[in-house]
């Protein structure tokens, strides 16, 4: 399904992936057209710094923007704008 969906943006730049589901679902899609996952495992603390790309689409773990976790990791607050930030460089350059 989420392969169908993504056909229909032909002129796509960017992704962001909202959270640990967000990413496993990407990975399952990349892995089974390229036959590795986009986004390897680990902390996206870790790997905000590193470029992911699958294609020529540009593809940023984030973090989700809801729940209580923000409240207790205020570095994700500041992150995700960070993050928002990038993918808008990448669609108006």
């Amino acid at each position: 399904m989420l392969e169908e969906e993504l056909s229909r943006f032909p002129n796509l730049r960017v992704i962001m992936l909202m959270g640990d589901a967000a990413k496993k679902s990407f990975n399952m899609l990349a892995k089974k057209q390229t036959g590795k996952p986009c986004i390897p495992s680990g902390a996206n603390c870790k790997q905000r710094s590193r470029g992911f790309y699958f294609g020529n689409v540009r593809v940023i773990p984030s973090y989700i923007m809801t729940g209580g976790n923000l409240l207790i990791e205020r570095s994700k607050a500041q992150m995700i704008p960070e993050d928002i930030k990038k993918m808008m460089e990448i669609i108006l350059p």
